[in-house]
């Protein structure tokens, strides 16, 4: 199902899926939201407005004036000039008095106090937007918007005296490059970049050496933040491993170094819906079942049953339903923010798996009857020539093993010779049969020449030869 525009309502309200974030990442959210679905458009970004307008970051709230004169909204075209002015000169001075302070400190040389002067810019310098670009000097970009944050939040890393000040400023330096990426990309650039350092940042963590008991609460975020910054790379299959080994303890984690990770990216329901859609686009029905179904990661499914009863249904071949099921959550999940460029990829993936799977049942299928199982979603009169297409497409690519008979409609498996099949089942027995009766005569030639074979010294097949 590909996004066509005209995005239905989601199943979820908005003020209630509001409430579950905070922080800068809230408005970003929302606009999101207010772009890819029309019936929300007035009430997200009267929602995304008044969340900026609490915060310090005059772009952000300018930008999404701007995003409702573009959506054709005029009453909520026009920003409040007077707030933006106020809020601008407060924050030049909160910016001089913070600059000041960090100066002094580094006069007389207090690490602990220039660790923290440093942490309280870069705060201001995220929850402000940054500095804005130089048209005139392209070398401004580098320092302007979240980028002058996430510069800030590195200069901590000489002024750290223990592992959990190096631990906070690399958790802090994980979710300004998630905040950067989701930027860029509602701006029209590449988040690219801001998802590879976001990766580079959350491997380090491993490393900081706080003690076992911290290590446990920053570990579910580490797997989590790498499972996003792998999804928004497009590397499903290990963003499927990073969420599978995120313990369930991180839907409540709270604050871990002053730092809500569930309610500034994402939830423990998100974590939900990221694992579960990517690992039901690139794991087989066996990993689905003890990795997913009976694994770890059940308790994420309990938050969203609708997730587990889409991956049941695929593990016990109702495959139609599995695929409704999706379909009937997809405005949802083209809404969110992260998983919303990457749905239609993810639900196209779990859609060829299930033909493939489907198919490897029978020695011929109709496509009509294909087409009846799995519809595609074109018009009624144009479904056969989306299905032959849709077939003739996963053949070419290797995908789907068959041939295409299109007089006939058919689907056909290719024939395996049964007599070769035969012969070569009969030559490996034979070769295994060969194999464990040298093993046996070497035994006896050990014996009886006095020799001791220390246990564990020889291969799994080995032993079982001179049992």
């Amino acid at each position: 199902m590909a996004y066509d525009g005209n995005l239905p309502p989601p199943t979820f309200d908005l003020d209630t899926y509001a409430s579950n974030y905070e922080g800068a990442l809230l408005p970003h959210r929302l606009s999101h939201i207010a772009t890819y679905c029309p019936s929300l458009t007035r009430h997200a970004l009267t929602l995304a407005i008044a969340a900026a307008s609490r915060g310090k970051d005059v772009q952000l709230y300018v930008r999404l004036h701007n995003t409702a004169e573009r959506l054709g909204l005029a009453d909520l075209s026009i920003p409040d000039m007077d707030w933006t002015a106020r809020q601008e000169e407060a924050n030049r001075r909160e910016l001089a008095r913070l600059e000041g302070e960090l100066r002094g400190y580094k006069n007389n040389m207090i690490r602990e106090s220039i660790r923290m002067g440093q942490d309280d810019l870069a705060a201001h310098q995220l929850n402000t937007g940054g500095p804005l670009p130089d048209p005139s000097d392209p070398q401004t970009l580098q320092a302007a918007g979240y980028n002058a944050a996430y510069q800030a939040y590195s200069k901590m890393r000489d002024y750290c005296t223990t592992p959990t000040h190096v631990a906070s400023m690399t958790l802090r330096l994980v979710y300004t490059c998630l905040l950067q990426a989701i930027s860029s990309q509602q701006t029209g650039f590449s988040p690219t970049m801001n998802y590879n350092q976001a990766m580079s940042n959350a491997h380090r963590i491993k490393s900081v050496g706080v003690k076992e008991e911290e290590m446990a609460r920053l570990l579910p975020i580490m797997n989590a933040a790498l499972g996003i910054a792998h999804m928004g790379l497009a590397n499903y299959s290990d963003a499927a491993g990073y969420f599978l080994t995120t313990h369930h303890s991180y839907a409540t984690l709270g604050d871990v170094h002053s730092t809500n990770f569930p309610r500034l990216v994402a939830t423990g329901n998100d974590i939900a819906i990221y694992g579960g859609l990517c690992a039901l686009a690139t794991m087989d029905r066996e990993h689905l079942l003890n990795n997913v179904l009976g694994g770890s990661f059940r308790p994420f499914l309990e938050l969203e049953p609708h997730m587990r009863k889409a991956i049941s249904l695929y593990t016990t071949a109702k495959y139609e339903a599995c695929l409704t099921t999706l379909r009937h959550y997809y405005a949802d999940w083209r809404c969110d923010v992260f998983l919303g460029p990457h749905v239609d990829r993810l639900l196209a993936n779990i859609r060829e798996k299930s033909i493939v799977a489907y198919f490897s049942s029978f020695s011929q299928v109709s496509l009509a009857s294909l087409a009846s199982t799995f519809p595609p979603a074109v018009p009624a009169a144009q479904v056969p020539q989306a299905m032959e297409a849709e077939a003739l497409r996963m053949i070419e690519t290797g995908s789907l093993h068959a041939r295409l008979d299109v007089v006939n409609g058919l689907l056909i498996a290719p024939q395996r010779e049964a007599r070769g099949a035969t012969h070569g089942d009969a030559k490996l027995a034979a070769e295994e049969v060969e194999r464990t009766l040298l093993l046996r005569l070497h035994r006896v030639n050990v014996v009886m020449a006095g020799l001791e074979v220390p246990k564990g010294r020889w291969g799994v097949g080995a032993v079982q030869g001179f049992a």
